[in-house]
């Protein structure tokens, strides 16, 4: 018996109708920076050098932001959850790091996976978590499907740190997560 395995890779490119047209990656509409990635972008996973997937997901302002539209940019991916005690902890220090980095190409984006009670959180939850942290100046969007904290959080540790370098590929999963860690690693990163 043979077993035939078929792995779907995205590509850099959109539906435009139904008649599958397909144009070049656009970024969607929202305030945050924005650059377009090169058209031959293959999302390739979550470890240490591979190319991170563009993740779509609707931010604090009830916009779409997405993780490619920051290509250029050191980004910290933090998957949390508001129910999660060193993700708050955390949280506090969101805004004085996006805010001391930003001017070297710095992008903080904040995943909540889970609400207080472990539901997929709403706009309502994600503007409670900017508001209680002061965080203004960087995306916190939900995971509502799911689907990245499937992959990062597996056993329901959190919180997950990963650093997305320039090119979008994963430069390190950022370990203990701890502010001291992050800044450690963005300044490891940043050239």
């Amino acid at each position: 018996m043979w077993l035939l395995l078929f792995a779907c890779v995205p590509r850099l490119y959109t539906v435009q109708d139904s008649d599958s047209d397909t144009i070049p990656w656009t970024p969607p509409s929202n305030t945050w920076p924005a650059a377009s990635p090169p058209n031959d972008l293959i999302a390739t996973g979550w470890l240490p050098g591979e190319t991170v997937p563009d993740a779509r997901l609707v931010d604090q302002h009830g916009d779409t932001v997405s993780l490619w539209q920051f290509y250029g940019n050191i980004v910290l991916v933090d998957v949390s959850t508001m129910w999660c005690a060193p993700c708050r902890d955390l949280a506090a220090e969101v805004e004085q790091t996006q805010t001391d980095y930003t001017a070297r190409g710095f992008v903080y984006e904040t995943v909540l996976s889970q609400d207080v009670e472990g539901s997929p959180p709403d706009v309502e939850d994600l503007n409670l978590w900017a508001d209680a942290y002061g965080i203004s100046t960087s995306p916190v969007a939900s995971d509502a499907t799911g689907e990245i904290a499937a992959v990062l959080t597996p056993n329901d540790v959190y919180p997950v740190l990963v650093l997305v370098g320039r090119d979008l590929t994963v430069a390190e999963w950022v370990v203990p997560a701890t502010d001291e860690a992050v800044r450690a690693s963005i300044e490891a990163h940043l050239e």
